[in-house]
């Protein structure tokens, strides 16, 4: 559509009353003339109760609401920025000497001209010319491909980036998997921990009851003797004396005599268990730890030690597996062959895991 024809539409889609753009369209049911709602329902409210247009009575709630306007509106506004679009085409396609349309490409000079620069301007005399709307399409063409490949590098970027996304992802979950492993091999390990410590207590409550019990037996053996009445005590004081060793009553010789060779037995029994039997193997209280491997030590011998510094060739001992792995010491006699002397080099290398028979 011409510009003409699109601002004589959009007067049809103008507020009769603030002869803008129609907001919120309402039409009067008795003209079908079209207002802004906000205008009509001033007017009605602060003016009088009637279409302003053709005067007749009208209330606010027999406006009807013209949904549609709004589209018709957006596209008019489309078409109009279209029409300003293409008279700024048109002002920047013309020649600035002949003020003509650009018609014409001047393939020597790589420059859009008009038809009377390429036949009277003089300038391109003997020069290529070719007709301005093909070139404009081989240019199209071209930028059209290069979008094309440029959208192409996008999906493929964005491809990339959601795989990086999903590996992030998978990085994320294997950890969480080993920190549940990790938790699981923990509360095993404090549960074998647990456990011994039980066996520990276990031994050491076996040693304490069994002192106990004997303990026990002794204290129930003294009180007995020193509740008996042929106690006497062994200093002569008379039973005056206060360091406690009188408190009991002494008894007759005759007495002490008879009663002697039963008590004697009961010592007799009681020390028939020597003190050695008591005398237990502490229990170590540190607990085998599993985070830190256990390690064996061994020596390493240099045999002909003599001749191996003349070769100067590295030596390796046997093979450590240690923890699933396979180290090995690696020994230069002279030095490591850089700098040669009186002593030993001596390198720590991992060779390999496990042999296969050993796995």
């Amino acid at each position: 559509m011409d510009e003409q024809s699109v601002e004589s539409i959009a007067e049809v889609f103008r507020c009769f009353i603030c002869m803008e753009k129609l907001r919120d369209a309402r039409l009067c049911p008795h003209c079908s003339k079209l207002c802004c709602f906000s205008c009509i329902r001033r007017w009605l409210t602060e003016q009088r109760a009637q279409c302003p247009h053709c005067r007749a009575p009208l209330q606010l709630r027999e406006l009807v609401n013209c949904r549609w306007a709004e589209e018709v509106t957006q596209q008019l506004d489309t078409l109009q920025l279209c029409n300003l679009s293409k008279h700024e085409e048109n002002d920047k396609d013309k020649c600035e000497n002949h003020h003509e349309k650009l018609s014409v490409f001047c393939w020597t000079c790589k420059k859009c001209i008009c038809h009377q620069c390429a036949l009277w301007g003089g300038m391109h005399g003997g020069h290529t010319f070719k007709p301005l709307a093909e070139i404009y399409e081989q240019h199209v063409t071209k930028v059209n491909e290069e979008v094309a490949k440029l959208r192409r590098r996008l999906m493929e970027l964005i491809s990339l980036v959601q795989e990086v996304e999903r590996n992030v992802e998978a990085v994320r979950g294997a950890k969480d998997e080993r920190v549940r492993e990790i938790r699981n091999a923990v509360e095993m390990m404090i549960a074998r921990l647990d456990n011994q410590l039980k066996n520990k207590l276990i031994t050491l409550m076996g040693q304490k009851t069994s002192l106990t019990q004997e303990t026990e037996l002794l204290e129930s053996l003294l009180q007995e003797v020193e509740h008996q009445d042929f106690l006497r005590c062994p200093l002569v004081c008379g039973g005056k004396c206060s360091g406690g060793q009188c408190e009991l009553r002494s008894c007759s010789k005759s007495e002490l005599i008879s009663k002697s060779p039963e008590i004697l037995l009961m010592f007799q029994q009681v020390h028939r268990k020597p003190m050695q039997s008591f005398v237990t193997t502490p229990v170590p209280p540190p607990l085998r730890s599993e985070l830190v491997p256990a390690y064996d030590s061994s020596t390493f011998v240099l045999a002909n030690f003599s001749t191996l510094r003349q070769r100067a060739d590295p030596v390796y001992s046997p093979p450590l597996q240690i923890s699933g792995l396979c180290w090995r010491l690696k020994v230069y006699p002279d030095g490591n062959g850089v700098v040669r002397g009186n002593y030993l080099s001596v390198f720590l290398e991992l060779s390999a895991g496990l042999p296969e028979t050993s796995k």
